[in-house]
């Protein structure tokens, strides 16, 4: 949550910590403390222990407000930033001059950390002017002191997630009964999302058949919707606040075979067992070797086997992780799998899903995104899991 930074802060020796950008656009760093859209971007400074700064442009002033996230919020204008680009006529280097003067007057003489989404050059860039100002710029190992902020959702948080999910759930419930080819139902799927005023920047996955035994094959629009196939239906949409909801579940039209059957019901109660198992203090990699567990009792592989040095690598069974964390991006901490070993925090929010492959075959995966509480979880994905669609 936002209010933990200064812990998180302090536990990490940091004094000081930027965020950056042009704009909030597929930037969560900067969305996340801003708390809402800023079109042409901002600046933010923390120093340990002061409420934080934002700096923004003119035009942007009313947004930032808006967003009531920070309540001090400056303009570049009150800072000189004209005159320093009149100065120094390349924004490249006024802008570390801004920087420096800023976290002078805001008290930082200690270590500072850079956040936010920028070209890696240009980042490296500011690093090395500030470090000539005499800013102590230092990098973080991941978890970094904003994503170990952003992994616990606070209440306004867990409602937009709320909001998504319902939203996502409502879309596939619609689609899930149609009867076209793949590429129609995209476009279903997509005229859907728009009136739930969602969007799908990352594409949705409708795999048909033999396409499902690859976990991310989006599907091919040609593609028929023949009964007794199996279909894997990964929806993962985000609204206009930037946050995300992730979405999977897998049927046949008609009636299943046998095979089908089994590999639907194995994963369903992994995923179930998995989900009702899940409660604060409960370590990733043990929710994933539960269903590990489950899903070579039924007589498939997992991934485990690579971890037990047994494989080098897997192309059939449960080959990927359980989950991973939803938020402003579609795949951030906590992560359940085999090598997370911290206890997951009442207010994280992840995905949890078991699936099995088959290649020439198919693949079954469900898939819920969950809220994590002191007692259990609280499911934000409410879609009836079910074999076969009539």
């Amino acid at each position: 949550m936002i209010g933990d930074i200064d812990s998180k802060m302090r536990s990490k020796g940091i004094d000081g910590i930027v965020v950056f950008g042009d704009t909030t656009l597929a930037d969560p760093d900067l969305s996340y403390v801003a708390g809402g859209v800023l079109p042409r971007g901002g600046t933010y400074f923390k120093k340990l222990g002061r409420p934080p700064l934002l700096v923004v442009s003119n035009l942007d002033y009313g947004s930032a407000r808006r967003a009531g996230k920070v309540t001090r919020i400056q303009t570049l204008t009150q800072w000189g930033y004209e005159k320093l680009l009149k100065r120094f006529e390349d924004r490249s280097d006024a802008f570390p001059h801004l920087i420096s003067q800023i976290l002078r007057a805001e008290g930082v003489r200690g270590k500072v950390v850079l956040f936010g989404r920028n070209d890696v050059a240009k980042g490296l860039r500011l690093a090395e002017r500030l470090g000539r100002l005499g800013v102590k710029v230092v990098g973080q190992q991941s978890p970094t002191v904003l994503e170990a902020a952003r992994d616990r959702k606070d209440g306004k948080e867990l409602e937009e997630l709320r909001k998504v999910g319902a939203k996502t759930a409502r879309v596939v419930n619609e689609v899930g009964r149609r009867r076209a080819t793949v590429g129609l139902i995209k476009f279903m799927i997509a005229s859907k999302l728009a009136r739930e005023n969602l969007i799908a920047p990352e594409g949705t996955i409708f795999a048909v058949g033999p396409s499902g035994a690859d976990p991310h094959n989006a599907g091919v629009d040609a593609a028929e919707i023949k009964k007794g196939r199996l279909i894997v239906f990964d929806i993962f949409p985000q609204a206009q606040s930037g946050y995300w909801s992730d979405l999977t579940r897998s049927f046949v039209v008609g009636r299943a075979d046998a095979r089908a059957r089994k590999l639907f019901e194995t994963v369903r109660d992994a995923q179930v067992s998995s989900v009702d198992y899940l409660r604060a203090g409960i370590t990733g990699e043990a929710a994933m070797e539960l269903s590990c567990d489950i899903i070579e009792r039924a007589g498939y592989r997992t991934v485990r086997e690579i971890f037990q040095g047994k494989t080098k690598s897997l192309s059939t069974g449960f080959i990927h992780s359980l989950g991973h964390g939803v938020g402003l991006t579609i795949g951030e901490s906590p992560y359940l799998s085999l090598s997370s070993r911290d206890s997951l925090r009442s207010g994280e929010v992840v995905t949890v899903e078991p699936g099995i492959y088959i290649p020439g075959y198919g693949g079954v995966r469900i898939e819920d995104t969950v809220a994590v509480r002191t007692r259990g979880v609280e499911n934000l994905t409410k879609v009836e899991k079910e074999l076969e669609l009539n």
